[in-house]
This record gives structure tokens, C-alpha cells and sequence, in this order.
């Protein structure tokens, strides 16, 4: 009888050491679990907004002597619904990047139909510039499954974009709606629409 209630309270007894290990690693474990995931989205979330604040705290950037914020306010005036504010966005990463950002933004604005209600592609899938999809390439992701791919953020996109105007057609020389709609587009009626909107843009009073 003695042995029994001696069994009992030794078994109530690791019941209660045993609880508190439980409680105390999950405690430790949810913890460490916590840091871990908060370090590293700091890591992650860093990288994309350094980048960002490295080129919009930038205030000596200028194109043709006019300042970028300037450029920005007047991009503005063409742009509505989703895009509606970019302007200084487009404007500072198109002058980091030696591009004209007039030519950025009027192809833009022709690209999304900005200039009135944003296309689908734009609302549903933040494209800017009509960018194909690449399975091949890791990150990317389509568009409902189409043939253009959809981005996280308007912000992204622009970036995107803007290189692949680098890349494309300012790194070869091609720096005007003329000579990008030999290799751009078969449709000449997109050069007089793209030129109108630079000019529009580049001569609106702010």
C-alpha cells in the first residue's frame, strides 16, 4: 500500500517536471523561433528599402538642369488610378539609370493606359510595361497564368522596366520613340502617342 502511494506521487510528481519542460521549451522555442523570422525579414525587408531610400532621399538628381522632383510633378499630370503619384518615382530611378524619364513615362502611360483608368494588367498584375513572363526564370510569376508576368508592387515593376529600357534600347543607342519603334513596335501610331505624351508631360506648368 505504502509503495503504491509512493508510486503515485513520484508519477504526479514527474508530471509536474515534465509540464513545465514542455511549457518552458515551447516558451524558448517560440522565442528563438521569433527572432529568427524577425532577423531575417529585417534582412529581407532592408535590402528592397535601402535601395529605395538610397534613390529617393537623393536630391541632387536633375535632367536636362531641372530637378527630379520637378520632372516628378510633372510626369504626375499624365499619370491616374494606380499610378497616380509615381511620378518622382520614375523619374529618380530613370535619371540613376542615365534614361530620359519623359521617354520612361510616356511609355508607361502608353503601356498602361494610365492617362485615364489603368488596364487590367496594371490593377490585377502591377505590370507597367507589358512584361513578358519567364518560366525559366526563378521569382517570377505569370499573370493569371498568362503570357505577362505580374509583379509584387507597383514599385518593383517600374524598376523592372526601366532597366529593361536601359538594357534594350539605351544601351544601343536607340533613346527616342523613333528609333525604339524599329525594334519596339510595328504600329508607327505608337511613336506620335509616346512623343505626345513626353511633351505633354515635359511642358506642363507645376
Amino acid at each position: 500500500m505504502k509503495r503504491k502511494i509512493i508510486l503515485i506521487i513520484l508519477v504526479f510528481l514527474l508530471n509536474i517536471v515534465w509540464v513545465n519542460a514542455i511549457s518552458i521549451t515551447n516558451s524558448l522555442a517560440s522565442h528563438y523561433d521569433f527572432v529568427i523570422k524577425t532577423k531575417e525579414q529585417t534582412n529581407l525587408t532592408n535590402t528592397g528599402i535601402m535601395d529605395d531610400l538610397d534613390v529617393m532621399l537623393e536630391n541632387n538628381l536633375s535632367y536636362d538642369n531641372v530637378d527630379a522632383t520637378t520632372i516628378g510633378n510633372k510626369i504626375n499630370t499624365a499619370l491616374h488610378g494606380e499610378l497616380s503619384g509615381y511620378g518622382e518615382f520614375i523619374a529618380k530611378y530613370s535619371i540613376v539609370n542615365n534614361i530620359n524619364p519623359y521617354l520612361v513615362a510616356g511609355m508607361i502611360v502608353e503601356n498602361t493606359e494610365c492617362s485615364e483608368t489603368c488596364s487590367v494588367l496594371v490593377t490585377k498584375c502591377n505590370n507597367v510595361g507589358k512584361l513578358i513572363y519567364n518560366k525559366d526564370m526563378l521569382g517570377e510569376s505569370s499573370c493569371f497564368g498568362g503570357y505577362y508576368r505580374s509583379f509584387n508592387t507597383i514599385e518593383e515593376s517600374i524598376k523592372v522596366y526601366i532597366k529593361y529600357i536601359k538594357n534594350n534600347f539605351y544601351d544601343k543607342e536607340m533613346t527616342t520613340p523613333g528609333l525604339i519603334y524599329n525594334s519596339y513596335r510595328k504600329d508607327v501610331r505608337w511613336v506620335f502617342r509616346v512623343n505626345e505624351y513626353m511633351n505633354q508631360m515635359k511642358n506642363a506648368a507645376v
